[in-house]
């Protein structure tokens, strides 16, 4: 009779104990895959949260210098020939603000699709920077496409009406708040904004908007439009000032940066100084749930063998018996690791399925319980149901573990067994 039935039949003549062996990496088997569910729940939720906290992570121009028509000097100590910024002439680039400010130097929206193709880029998003007039004032004009916009830039910070959309961008303008003080308009007015201070199309004030702190104060004259029209008043068709572009995760930024500069020619893309702390706040998040899943691992490792030493030492007069028949060392040894490693299988298929069913089931239990605690104590709409993410991967991990631990547990107390006195043994009988 082969070791593999002489085991077979030693877990069916023991079934209590086999039961309870079995179990131990039922057990462990199934904290580890919840575990592991859990942490890639959370990884991912995180993940997605500090994406949508942070701003745009990378922005992309133009590699090579802009240049400033009528500036001479540095910024410390600048000046422009002729005394100072000149109220200029109209053309396609007009105004005080195009000289000062200049056109730049633009990228092909074309590279947009290209940058979206990089591996690691979550989204992106275009905008050209230009001037105009908005009811004979000079302005800088940020032409922007609503559709990927907010979702890459975290938007606007709109203080009275909204972000215009895609299907309703046509001929619209979200004005700084000093811009329609000045002009004496508000929210549903009608402005005038073309590429001289006479004239222009009618465009509808959708937004006002407070705008950040400017070195130079051009801020507080500035406005957003589709960046169509942005593009039909600059003159620069198809022409982007700079390409805005998010990464999956945080973590990525630096390397999707990298494989930026190194895939496309003629651009720099530069990324924010908030990554740094970010892509540290996500590492640590991530080592932390390695930590637990190693934890529970070894814990569940710990109860496999400890159950199997159990087993196994209560058998020393089968041992015994075994190997005053005439039984070999080796035989002894196939035939208590043929048993280990059964109930590691049997324990590890059986944890995945526990597991499985834990994983899928805690979201909607963890729902639950918070739904009903939203309306027993203030505060409680900060809880949220736990999101977990089943992976083959992590599938297969744990099944393996549950067979690796429960066949290892095996060994020691098989060698101690094959080890054995048969005299010593047969006393027990």
């Amino acid at each position: 009779m082969s070791s593999l039935n002489l085991a077979v039949r030693s877990l069916r003549r023991r079934r209590t104990r086999t039961i309870l062996t079995v179990s131990g990496i039922v057990i462990g088997v199934a904290m580890i895959l919840v575990l592991l569910s859990i942490s890639a729940g959370a990884s991912t939720q995180t993940n997605g949260l500090l994406r949508n906290a942070l701003g745009a992570q990378i922005t992309v121009v133009n590699a090579t210098t802009p240049t400033f028509p009528g500036f001479t000097g540095n910024f410390t100590g600048f000046s422009f020939t002729g005394g100072g910024p000149p109220s200029g002439s109209g053309g396609s680039n007009p105004g005080g603000f195009a000289q000062f400010f200049g056109g730049g130097n633009t990228l092909n929206e074309s590279l947009v699709t290209k940058i979206d193709a990089i591996s690691g880029v979550y989204a992106t998003s275009p905008e050209l920077d230009t001037t105009g007039y908005v009811n004979g004032n000079s302005v800088l004009l940020d032409g922007i496409d609503p559709s990927t916009y907010s979702s890459v830039t975290n938007g606007i910070d709109i203080s009275s009406g909204s972000m215009f959309s895609s299907s309703s961008a046509s001929n619209s303008i979200i004005l700084s708040s000093a811009l329609a003080t000045n002009l004496g308009v508000s929210v549903g007015s009608t402005v005038a904004v073309g590429v001289n201070s006479t004239g222009g199309a009618s465009y509808t004030v959708t937004g006002i908007y407070t705008p950040t702190n400017s070195a130079f104060g051009a801020a507080s004259r500035s406005a957003y439009i589709p960046i169509s029209a942005a593009q039909a008043i600059s003159g620069d068709s198809n022409e982007v000032t700079e390409i805005y572009v998010k990464a999956d995760t945080p973590s990525l930024v630096n390397s999707v940066a990298s494989l930026i500069d190194s895939e496309i020619s003629g651009v720099t893309a530069n990324t924010a100084s908030s990554i740094t702390v970010a892509s540290s706040l996500s590492g640590t998040l991530s080592t932390l749930f390695i930590v637990i899943g190693v934890v529970a691992l070894i814990a569940g490792a710990f109860g496999v063998i400890n159950t199997m030493m159990m087993s196994i030492s209560e058998r020393t007069r089968e041992v015994g018996t075994l190997r005053a028949i005439g039984a070999q060392k080796q035989t002894v040894m196939k035939i208590f690791m043929s048993e280990a490693f059964m109930i590691g299988i049997i324990g590890a298929v059986a944890g995945v399925v526990v597991g499985l069913i834990v994983s899928v089931a805690l979201p909607s239990i963890t729902g639950s319980g918070a739904a009903g605690a939203a309306g027993r104590f203030a505060g409680a709409s900060l809880i949220s149901s736990l999101n977990t993410s089943i992976t083959p991967e992590n599938v297969l991990l744990s099944l393996a573990l549950g067979i690796i631990v429960g066949t290892l547990a095996g060994i020691y107390p098989a060698w101690r067994a094959s080890r054995m006195d048969p005299v010593e043994a047969l006393r027990h009988v």
